[in-house]
């Protein structure tokens, strides 16, 4: 059915989504810290005067200004190590460097400016110069920390832990996300093959595609040629006694019925699905009619049965009975392959036809029905037939 369809994609893609979001932000927030963010973003161009220094650039002018309110010495130096994440681990002492020197160069840049706009003065640059000498004469004479002094401080351990944990909260969403696809596709397959004809029992088998079943040896042949005048060419076929129509009590009142659903000659993709709504509101089933079974390729298709099914939400399971033309009925090969869908009814006109669920019954009736004209075969296919939904309660008996 088309709403059920529907939802299985809408169901996938939310789930997607779910993923997708928290699989995201894992990343940003385990996986791409603010040091590194720190040490990674660009600097900005001052030149072109259209934009601003950063919190890169503002945060390495402060720990500038600290190394040089401590007196620029060893200890001073070893701080503003710790403050830019050397002796952590996050940054090397190059990259410590690098950062200082483009801030000094933005200072710079900064001072340039109107007043009115800076955001760096003239003791941050003479700071960020200092610094930069300093980092850059440790650098040239190898002093800098070894790497057996760098310990990684609480950040790289919470970090560490960020990323486990997060990464195990994104694996179980990852799960519980799949398994509810799955359980919706899984439901909504049974549904919507119920809805084509087959027996709830076969949601999950394998069998042709709907409304096209087999050619058969006395169609093949007219695939792109004219039709040939119709020859039977198996004998006689003397079925059963046609099912009577059945009649509501007149004293039961119908839970709901549905506006008239017409199949017409040449409109191939007839589908048609009604929902079934209890006193509340609430969705309790679903009926409809699609095609069966059609006579050979042709375009337009010749429909020679119409598959009409309920599907109750209290069972799970739908029940379907097959509208056959009288040819259809009559002919032992065709009756005998749908058999298989649900059971075979002789469509006649003004008959009502009865399909029974645990808690549901509903009533199909047959108007305006019309046989193909042209005589390939006789009564073969519909030219046109209506069917009119009315949907009972069951009663407990």
């Amino acid at each position: 059915m088309k709403a059920n369809r529907g939802l299985s994609i809408i169901t996938a893609l939310l789930a997607g989504l779910i993923i997708g979001l928290c699989a995201g932000v894992y990343i940003y927030y385990a996986w791409v810290p603010p040091e590194q963010i720190l040490r990674d973003s660009p600097p900005y161009n001052l030149a072109v005067g259209k934009e601003y220094p950063q919190y890169r650039e503002v945060y390495a002018a402060r720990v500038a200004n600290r190394f040089r309110a401590l007196g620029g010495n060893e200890a001073a130096l070893q701080e503003a190590y710790d403050l830019l994440g050397v002796t952590t681990g996050d940054v090397t002492l190059n990259n410590a460097y690098e950062m200082i020197r483009l801030a000094n160069e933005v200072a710079r840049l900064d001072l340039q400016r109107d007043p009115a706009l800076r955001r760096f003065n003239e003791n941050d640059q003479i700071a960020l110069t200092a610094l930069e000498q300093a980092l850059d004469t440790v650098i040239r004479s190898g002093q800098g920390p070894k790497p057996e002094d760098i310990q990684p401080g609480p950040p790289a351990q919470a970090r560490a832990r960020s990323r486990l944990i997060g990464g195990l909260i994104v694996l179980l969403v990852s799960v519980v996300a799949g398994g509810v696809v799955v359980l919706v596709d899984r439901a909504v397959g049974t549904v919507v093959k119920s809805s084509n004809g087959a027996p709830a029992y076969a949601a999950a088998d394998a069998r042709p595609a709907a409304f096209i079943s087999e050619m058969s040896s006395a169609d093949a042949g007219r695939v792109g040629e004219p039709r040939a005048p119709y020859a039977p060419a198996a004998p006689a076929f003397t079925p059963g006694p046609a099912p009577t129509a059945v009649t509501a009590p007149a004293s039961e009142a119908p839970l709901i019925s549905f506006p008239p659903c017409t199949y017409t000659h040449g409109d191939d993709q007839f589908d048609e699905d009604f929902a079934i709504n209890g006193a509340m509101g609430e969705l309790i089933g679903e009926c409809g009619a699609s095609i069966a079974d059609r006579l050979g390729l042709d375009t337009p298709a010749r429909v020679s049965a119409l598959a009409v099914w309920v599907f109750d939400k209290n069972d799970f399971q739908s029940t379907t009975k097959v509208l056959m033309s009288e040819y259809a009925y009559k002919e032992p090969t065709i009756r005998s392959k749908l058999t298989a869908r649900g059971e075979p009814v002789l469509a006649q006109n003004n008959g009502v036809i009865e399909v029974l669920t645990s808690t549901l019954r509903v009533h199909i009736q047959v108007t305006g029905l019309q046989y193909n004209t042209d005589g390939n075969p006789p009564n073969g296919y519909f030219e046109r037939v209506t069917l009119n939904f009315t949907v009972y309660r069951r009663s407990a008996g």
